[in-house]
């Protein structure tokens, strides 16, 4: 996707969600020297994704000069036959009219998406991409209450842990453990996830350990009842 920034209007705001850029990316800043610099988080973000990059600088100081530098560059990328999404991060309502025009005058393949940062306008853009659903998990509305309980459990699991295995080998991989623990939807899960993990041998001492410091231990899968 190409994205273009009016720098001036959304500032640092706008750049949040250079980390999700892909090597695919066309990102291009318009900017004016009252506002010539950028987090190096971002920039760093940018080089990172190994996407182009390009920026342009005003010239000449005019009334919404910039809004009519990035309108032209949006017409130049589809003139020269670009066949997919240009999002323009600003808070301009002026913008609209660009979005409008070529949702009205262009095959639907062509549109114009328009959001105040980066993070924002890959989810209005509705790619289907593995960013765009970590986006979507991210910016959702998440309730305090119910996440502290949950962070409190988790950290009491933690304190188990380093307590049953201070001292061994494992001490250094109870962060797996939790994740065996967490994932596992019955004993037996849990029972051949710590044996792929440790193998039979290692398996075993780890899963008779997490048995005897979990408040209900589950039973060995292993070993058959009569």
């Amino acid at each position: 996707m190409y994205f273009l920034i009016d720098y001036e209007n959304v500032t640092g705001l706008g750049m949040r969600g250079t980390e999700y850029l892909l090597p695919g990316d066309h990102v291009i800043v318009f900017y004016s020297g009252s506002v010539p610099n950028m987090e190096a988080r971002h920039l760093q973000n940018i080089k990172d994704a190994n996407c182009s990059f390009t920026v342009y600088k005003l010239l000449k100081a005019h009334k919404n000069a910039l809004d009519f530098y990035i309108a032209t560059k949006a017409g130049e990328i589809f003139g020269a036959g670009y066949e997919g999404i240009i999002i323009i991060v600003s808070k301009d309502a002026g913008f609209h009219a660009v979005r409008d025009f070529w949702a009205t005058h262009s095959k639907p393949s062509r549109r114009v998406v328009l959001g105040e940062s980066i993070e924002k306008s890959i989810l209005l853009a509705g790619e289907k991409h593995p960013r765009t659903e970590k986006l979507q998990r991210l910016l959702k509305n998440a309730d305090i209450g119910n996440f502290y309980s949950a962070y409190q459990e988790t950290q009491k699991l933690k304190g188990i842990l380093q307590e049953a295995f201070a001292g061994t080998q494992y001490i250094e991989r109870t962060g797996e453990m939790e994740e065996i623990l967490k994932q596992g939807s019955s004993p037996k899960v849990i029972y051949l996830d710590t044996l792929r993990r440790f193998g039979r041998k290692d398996g075993l001492v780890v899963y008779n350990t997490l048995k005897n410091c979990l408040g209900t231990p589950p039973k060995n899968p292993s070993k058959k009842t009569s």
